[in-house]
């Protein structure tokens, strides 16, 4: 069991050097954790404190942590140098569909057009990488009194492109939304193989 704790001084929501504080371990697993969505937790995009952990799932991470640690174990090659997002370099037209979905419910609230100094914002990437994506033409755009402008609908199909996936040095946005998507696609295909293997011995019983 884990050591004892006096909940009632602990915060409602914590960020996430309150979180590997409080549970004793590193800040690498703790942001496996939390990038990977074994832990849920709110990302609130801001270059420092971006997460949100509510106490109650703290709680039931550390119950459960017990009794199952090798569901809280981080993916192989996590603690190298590079951090795998688990995602290939290429992916299925459907896969690809479905990231297209993932960011464009992800951006519903931006505007149609966002200049580089918002992608930047959004992002964490410097407005001078946005810049050189525009310069490079990895997206279209236009400029208006030199600022780089992108329309939401094209910003969105290089978030799901190569070139953008193949960035070395990601943002913490950019990985978070990786590993989110990749968890919620293994989510999807768990619970579609337990319907299939569900009704193959309905079948059977039948």
């Amino acid at each position: 069991m884990y050591e004892w704790i006096d909940w009632d001084q602990i915060p409602d929501v914590i960020n996430k050097d309150r979180f590997y504080r409080l549970c004793r371990i590193s800040k690498s697993t703790a942001r496996y954790l939390l990038q990977s969505g074994t832990v849920p937790c709110q990302y609130t995009g801001k270059k420092t404190r971006c997460y949100a952990i509510r106490k109650e799932d703290v709680q039931e991470y550390l119950r459960q942590r017990d009794d199952h640690p090798e569901a809280y174990a981080a993916t192989a090659g996590w603690y190298g140098a590079k951090k795998s997002t688990g995602m290939p370099k290429s992916l299925s037209e459907g896969t690809l569909k479905k990231l297209h979905s993932y960011y464009t419910a992800l951006l519903i609230s931006c505007p149609d057009v966002l200049s580089a100094n918002e992608i930047a914002a959004l992002t964490g990437y410097c407005r001078e990488t946005v810049n050189t994506w525009c310069a490079e033409n990895c997206v279209p755009h236009f400029c208006r009194k030199r600022t780089n402008y992108i329309p939401k609908v094209f910003l969105i199909d290089f978030f799901c492109s190569e070139r953008f996936r193949a960035i070395s040095k990601k943002t913490k946005w950019h990985v978070h939304t990786l590993c989110d998507f990749n968890q919620r696609l293994k989510n999807n295909q768990r619970r579609t193989t337990g319907e299939k293997t569900w009704m193959t011995a309905l079948n059977s019983f039948i």
